[in-house]
């Protein structure tokens, strides 16, 4: 554990005395003044530490679950935005969050009594940059343009559906450190079901807390958006941190960890299955490496017990049952891709065709129309797009590579067994 401000330590003083006589006196009057020094200082420390102490756990701890994490990430580079709902973890150098916390209430996704209805159909999204950090240190609305050609979007980190409790919270959802590049087929279909299936569990009455946190594993690179340098992340994780009242002494954790990538949902199915994307509690240590997250600091710090952990996916179901709403989202997302993917302008133009005959059932394509027009322009003017390598060491490489020889080295054992009982 590590304090978030450090201790005061104060140093002796080495002065040498001529005589025995003026030495004493003068270490009565340090001593003195020392004393005095030292009240105002624990004072001060205690003040500051009162006010911006939340746990005793420096919150850069939580993301040094790996080497590569505890030699780079620090106060400097990772930032800490308090919201009003949720914690955004933001890092100053890929310009997006590593990580954001929320809770999961049975009052996720309602708007106060008090207030209008929050409707996201009727109300114009409002991404801005954060005022709280620098502009520099954030992207803009022109470099998540120039990435949209290409099939991204601006994806939530903190869920704006999740976050209506009145007009300000849901606005704040939509400030640009809640933002990470993710591909718009991912985010706009599997995504809201992981999302739906976390905002369900808050009306769980055997449920006493719930916290996610919705984190990326940055990218091995860089990609260039014509002029638009941006690191898209590799994979993207979803933390469920569960405590229930019949085990108050345990911590019930699973995690979501998906690619980047389009993932097309079966939408004439009535049931999808999550737990195909849950990781396996044995390979825990090895997502620790991967995402950099360190899961039991992450635990303490958000006030769960971390020395019992288990998985909960055999007390709660992950089948996700795909009602009308949701099997017409999936279908939004599916001609997403259709419209993103098509490989020459004569295709384009026959899937826009036959996705305008979907606009009743759509109700509104202006969304569709957008990346339509995205993708004709990339397709017309063939716009640069390139992979710069990172120069500095990745623990993502070197964790891949660890994997690589692992299972060398587990089908060799495998083999030998075999051979050792064929004789």
């Amino acid at each position: 554990m590590e304090w978030s401000i450090p201790p005061i330590i104060t140093l002796k003083e080495n002065t040498k005395s001529k005589s025995k006589s003026k030495s004493k006196s003068k270490s009565k009057s340090k001593s003195k003044s020392a004393y005095s020094n030292k009240t105002i200082t624990r004072e001060n420390t205690l003040n500051t530490v009162s006010n911006t102490l939340d746990n005793l756990i420096h919150y850069t701890k939580i993301l040094q679950g790996s080497r590569y994490n505890q030699k780079h990430i620090n106060n400097k580079n990772l930032l800490l935005l308090k919201k009003k709902e949720f914690d955004i973890f933001y890092s100053t150098r890929y310009k997006y969050p590593l990580l954001v916390a929320e809770t999961i209430t049975s009052r996720t996704g309602l708007t106060e009594p008090n207030h209008t209805l929050i409707d996201r159909r009727k109300i114009e999204d409002p991404f801005r940059q954060d005022l709280e950090i620098p502009a520099h240190l954030q992207f803009t609305l022109e470099d998540y343009k120039a990435y949209m050609k290409y099939g991204g979007s601006l994806g939530h980190n903190a869920p704006a559906g999740q976050h209506k409790t009145n007009l300000e919270i849901y606005n704040e959802t939509f400030v640009l450190t809640n933002i990470t590049p993710q591909e718009m087929v991912f985010n706009s279909g599997l995504w809201v079901l992981m999302e739906q299936w976390c905002r369900f569990q808050g009306r769980n009455t055997h449920i006493e807390k719930i916290m996610v946190m919705t984190g990326s594993i940055p990218s091995l690179y860089n990609n260039n958006f014509n002029g638009v340098i941006m690191n898209v992340p590799n994979k993207m994780f979803k933390i469920i941190c569960i405590k229930m009242i019949d085990y108050p002494d345990i911590s019930f954790v699973e995690i979501f960890l998906c690619k980047n990538k389009p993932y097309y949902v079966n939408y004439s199915l009535q049931k999808h299955d999550l737990s195909n994307y849950l990781v396996d509690y044995k390979y825990y240590s090895h997502f620790q490496r991967e995402s950099g997250v360190n899961l039991k600091t992450l635990l303490e710090y958000y006030d769960f017990t971390s020395s019992r952990i288990k998985p909960f996916r055999n007390r709660l179901s992950m089948i996700f049952n795909l009602s009308p709403t949701i099997k017409l989202q999936m279908k939004k997302s599916e001609w997403f891709g259709r419209l993103i993917y098509a490989k020459n302008l004569d295709i384009l133009e026959k899937e826009w065709i036959e996705c305008q005959q979907h606009s009743k059932e759509f109700e509104n394509l202006s969304f569709h129309q957008e990346y339509y027009e995205l993708t004709k322009q990339r397709l017309q003017h063939k716009h640069h797009h390139s992979r710069i390598t990172q120069q500095h060491y990745n623990w993502n490489s070197q964790y891949k590579t660890n994997i690589k020889k692992n299972t060398i080295k587990s089908k060799s054992k495998h083999s030998s067994k075999s051979k050792h009982s064929s004789k």
